[in-house]
């Protein structure tokens, strides 16, 4: 069903936050169960703002299917919602860096609709770019533009071979993060400790130890924390079940960031965290599918509002999550190719040891909006 809006309804771009949120959360629990065992780290902004410039191009029942999943009015009222959004976000700020980056690529001799290609320039800075996709040369274009776009984190997105012989339109989006810790961890504390996995046994990581004032909060289903970046309205949220307990018991926790840590106190706490390199790629087909998108990858995808006779051969995404003592460093690509005939602090410090399976979120205090998100099962 569309969400239908008020014309009074001057936070318009909550109604975006709440959507990217849920839509993120939706793809990260269809991923996670997919491999249990396994990390999933994924940006929900960027899969959401490729969904969104797909919306754009969506006539008839696939149209229906994006406003459902996406659960959003139409794109001619989001498109200046994300525009203000993505302003936000990527505002300058002392200390960290955030750059959002999109990219539309045409085959040789392709059309697409004016109104689409403009929307996808005004509302979401895309960059326009004419490519042979059949020539190996596309493969190496789009994967230098996203390791420019990522500041060198992601290198590769697609495949030699990978784009269909009569490919001819492809949509990227990418996200770059780096922020220092307001309270970093002291390196001369990490050591090596164990990290106990899914089911048994353990492996060995190097557990960072910072000890601090902190938001905190605590119930009967996990410890949640709020670890603030250097002089940023970001933050990261983590959130560790407590034993006994599954993601699934907490995984609402990372959809609105702001809202799990409504009644949290200031308090000090021990923490202990992992120092994390993980990388995640996979594709979104199968996702997209679940969620109720099933016509883009059918012979009635309706992409005509691009150009006649589209259909998505593949989405796929990346990310690279970078967590150590000084900082955090984190980047994300997507991208979808077409082809086609077409209250105070506590007396004693809390203890909050993160060597079990934990989630976590990178947000933005302000609006809420999670840039990125994660099921860390073994880092």
């Amino acid at each position: 069903m569309q969400t239908t809006l008020l014309p009074s309804d001057k936070d318009y771009w909550k109604h975006i936050v709440t959507s990217n949120n849920q839509f993120g959360l939706n793809v990260l629990k269809t991923l996670a169960m997919a491999s249990p065992s396994s990390n999933v780290v994924i940006s929900p902004t960027s899969i959401f703002l490729t969904a969104c410039m797909l919306y754009n191009g969506a006539s008839g029942n696939t149209y229906s299917e994006f406003a459902s999943a996406l659960q959003l009015p139409k794109p001619s009222e989001i498109n200046p919602w994300n525009r203000q959004l993505l302003n936000y976000l990527v505002m300058s700020k002392p200390d960290h860096e955030v750059s959002i980056a999109s990219a539309l690529w045409f085959g040789q001799g392709v059309r697409c609709h004016e109104d689409f290609v403009n929307s996808a320039v005004e509302s979401y800075s895309a960059s326009l770019y004419g490519v042979d996709f059949a020539s190996p040369e596309s493969v190496e274009q789009i994967n230098f533009w996203a390791e420019n776009a990522t500041n060198g984190r992601i290198v590769k997105i697609v495949d030699p071979g990978e784009f269909p012989a009569d490919s001819h339109f492809a949509i990227t989006n990418a996200i770059y993060f780096f922020a220092q810790w307001q309270t970093k961890f002291k390196a001369e504390l990490t050591k090596e400790e164990p990290f106990y996995l899914v089911g048994s046994g353990s492996k060995n990581v190097m557990m960072m130890h910072a000890s601090d004032s902190f938001v905190y909060k605590e119930d009967d289903n996990a410890q949640v924390i709020k670890l603030p970046y250097k002089q940023s309205p970001y933050y990261m949220q983590i959130v560790l079940p407590k034993v006994g307990r599954s993601f699934g018991h907490c995984i609402e926790y990372i959809k609105n960031p702001n809202l799990a840590l409504t009644g949290a106190t200031t308090s000090k706490v021990d923490l202990q965290l992992p120092r994390m390199e993980i990388a995640f790629d996979s594709s979104l087909s199968s996702v997209f599918t679940q969620l109720g998108m099933r016509d883009l990858f059918s012979p009635s995808c309706d992409l005509s509002l691009i150009t006649p006779n589209l259909q998505i051969s593949f989405i796929k995404h990346a990310a690279k999550l970078t967590v150590d003592e000084s900082g955090t460093e984190v980047a994300a690509v997507t991208v979808a190719s077409g082809w086609g005939s077409a209250a105070g602090a506590q007396a004693q410090p809390v203890s909050m040891i993160v060597n079990r399976p934990f989630l976590m979120a990178i947000a933005d205090s302000g609006t809420g909006q999670v840039l990125f998100s994660g099921a860390i099962l073994s880092p």
